[in-house]
């Protein structure tokens, strides 16, 4: 009896070996597998996070396999892309191969206007003008900068020394960065701003320069202050309210502190994004697609409508290919 019952049950015991063995086997075929897919699943991501970036940062993810065997313990870094702008917008940029030519702004060009634009325009337009070349000379010097790290991968004391003081002055961070990031960040912040634009916000801001913090404070553009030492209190504040509007010495400092605004202060950054797409394609002819990055300027829900009316009205786009001789 004992005999036959071993005959039955050993077949069963080796068959129920051979079925166990199979299923491990398969679990461990099956992980490999989920690990070899994590793995492309990595890869993918860094080949798409890493093909073009605008103004990338850093993010490590850690992959991992099965719980319970932790096959797969890899890191990688990959960076994190932010926000695209909408193609509708980049696609109203076109390529100019060859951009208006700049003219010399003459005393003629201001003869369309009344009399009393016409004495705020001839004052602030040279001022704004100015302004926008002096930066593309900051311009030019960051790119020669740039070319110089590119071939050397070196700048001397006295170009390192001036490379932190522009990005100290738009609130660029320089300590601990690599010179050819700090190049690229300043190059991707610092640009000109469109006479056109300016002159406007200016001249809305201002009341033409007839308003009281543009006579007796030089202050075109109405920016705030939280420090009583640069700023004076707005006749109209509200209770509860602690801001001033900045005063200045003269409307030359007041342009350089607008444009330095515009080029370093987070609020305006997609109007900076839209700014470098302009550079790239060398055309900043729509300038209402900058006006539209700047209703975070002012309360008034209407600023942006504002802007564009006032440009249109006076016609100042026809500022916007002038310049001035020195």
């Amino acid at each position: 009896m004992d005999r036959l019952y071993n005959f039955f049950c050993f077949p069963l015991l080796l068959l129920g070996l051979i079925f166990i063995s199979n299923g491990f086997v398969g679990f461990v075929e099956n992980n490999a597998i989920e690990t070899k897919n994590n793995i492309q699943t990595a890869n993918q991501i860094n080949n798409l996070y890493s093909e073009k970036e605008i103004t990338p940062s850093e993010k490590e993810i850690t992959l991992k396999g099965p719980p319970i065997t932790e096959i797969v313990n890899e890191k990688l870094i990959v960076k994190v892309r932010i926000k695209p702008i909408n193609p509708i917008i980049t696609s109203k940029i076109k390529e100019q191969i060859n951009p208006s030519m700049q003219v010399t702004l003459s005393d003629k060009d201001f003869d369309y206007l009344d009399s009393n634009k016409k004495e705020f325009v001839k004052k602030v337009l040279p001022i704004i003008i100015n302004e926008n070349q002096n930066i593309l000379m900051i311009r030019s010097f960051v790119s020669e900068l740039k070319g110089k790290l590119e071939t050397f991968r070196t700048l001397n004391n006295n170009e390192i020394r001036k490379l932190n003081e522009i990005a100290k002055k738009y609130n660029i961070k320089h300590n601990n960065k690599h010179k050819l990031d700090l190049v690229d960040e300043i190059l991707s912040n610092v640009d000109i701003i469109p006479n056109s634009i300016a002159l406007a916000q200016a001249a809305i801001e201002s009341g033409w320069g007839k308003s009281r913090f543009a006579k007796e404070y030089n202050a075109l553009f109405g920016e705030y202050t939280y420090d009583n030492s640069k700023g004076v209190i707005p006749l109209e504040r509200e209770n509860g309210d602690t801001h001033l509007i900045k005063a200045f010495s003269s409307y030359s400092n007041s342009v350089e502190s607008y444009f330095n605004n515009i080029n370093s202060h987070n609020a305006y950054e997609d109007f900076r994004d839209i700014r470098n797409i302009m550079r790239e394609r060398n055309n900043f002819s729509n300038v209402n697609l900058l006006v539209n990055k700047l209703s975070t300027y002012a309360e008034d829900k209407n600023y942006i409508n504002t802007i564009r009316q006032v440009i249109k009205t006076n016609n100042f786009i026809i500022f916007d290919q002038k310049t001035i001789s020195y």
